[in-house]
């Protein structure tokens, strides 16, 4: 069995830079009102810290969780990422969701002066914190969060290594759905094949875990349109590779109406087993639609 029957869950990505807290709160607030259930930080040097921002949405809404998404964990010593989580749980109630991936913007590495590496070295250093996080968060001796044994772990990636990671370690796996492609010298989208294999091959890896994990997604672009094959046109430049009808199908671009678009997040959740859907910021009005159909 491939498909999930876990209820459905939506979550934004808030990557707005520079904005005050009246305008971070004022965003926090509408993806409530939208239907978002978890509203998320990322973690990059132009934008908000983190844990901070987190804290923010929290105080500013009622409902949803909050979440980093994700963290880098070459930017984390785990002994005080394991209190930056605990204290952060603690003031959000327990509704936390730690989001952590390898990070990827060799500038930002510079500028911290933490060294790039490898991308073999860099799941290193996120295999080495999610162990030790997961250590100390689960210490009888360390602070404590409210949600026990710890607040869940969210681990996103596309590679064998990260995934089975994630699949052994994280509550949520998320599959960013891109692939690196020396042709056009940066990350594209993968296509609907890929993706299957990938969601099965983390159920494999999982094979001997108690609990099924939840998969999640992060959707690269959501358009609202009545012409699908010219909106999947018009999207090409995330998946050059790709045909019209290859475009139409993966799970990281939602494109057509708002009816239309809930039938495909259906059917990524019969198909893939995908369950929890994130958007990114300027997706957020366009995919509220959906959630309301949903």
């Amino acid at each position: 069995m491939t498909g999930s029957s876990r209820p459905l869950r939506f979550g934004v990505v808030l990557i707005s830079e520079g904005c005050s807290r009246a305008e971070w709160v004022d965003r926090c607030r509408r993806a409530e009102h939208l239907g978002y259930d978890v509203i998320s930080a990322p973690d990059h040097l132009n934008l908000t810290s983190p844990f901070p921002s987190v804290v923010l949405a929290a105080e500013a809404t009622q409902r949803p969780r909050v979440g980093t998404y994700v963290l880098n964990a070459s930017f984390h010593n785990p002994a005080l990422l394991a209190r930056d989580v605990c204290t952060t749980d603690q003031f959000v109630d327990g509704r936390l969701e730690v989001g952590l991936g390898t990070g990827y913007v060799g500038a930002e590495f510079r500028e911290t002066g933490i060294p790039f590496g490898t991308a073999a070295r860099r799941v290193d250093r996120l295999d080495r914190t999610v162990a030790e996080l997961d250590r100390l968060l689960r210490d009888p001796a360390h602070a404590k969060s409210v949600q026990q044994p710890r607040p869940p772990l969210l681990i996103g990636g596309h590679g064998d290594r990260v995934l089975t990671m994630a699949a052994r370690r994280a509550e949520i796996v998320s599959f960013i759905g891109a692939e690196f492609r020396p042709e056009h010298g940066r990350m594209v989208v993968a296509d609907h094949g890929a993706m299957a294999e990938r969601t099965s091959f983390v159920r494999r890896a999982a094979a001997q875990r108690a609990e099924d994990a939840e998969f999640n997604v992060l959707c690269k672009a959501t358009l609202l349109t009545n012409n699908r094959r010219a909106g999947a046109e018009s999207l090409r430049h995330y998946g050059p590779q790709l045909s019209v009808d290859q475009l139409l199908e993966v799970p990281t671009l939602l494109i057509g109406t708002a009816q239309q678009i809930a039938e495909q997040v259906r059917e990524h959740r019969e198909v893939l087993g995908i369950s929890y859907f994130t958007v990114l910021e300027q997706s957020m009005e366009a995919f509220g639609d959906v959630i309301e159909l949903l």
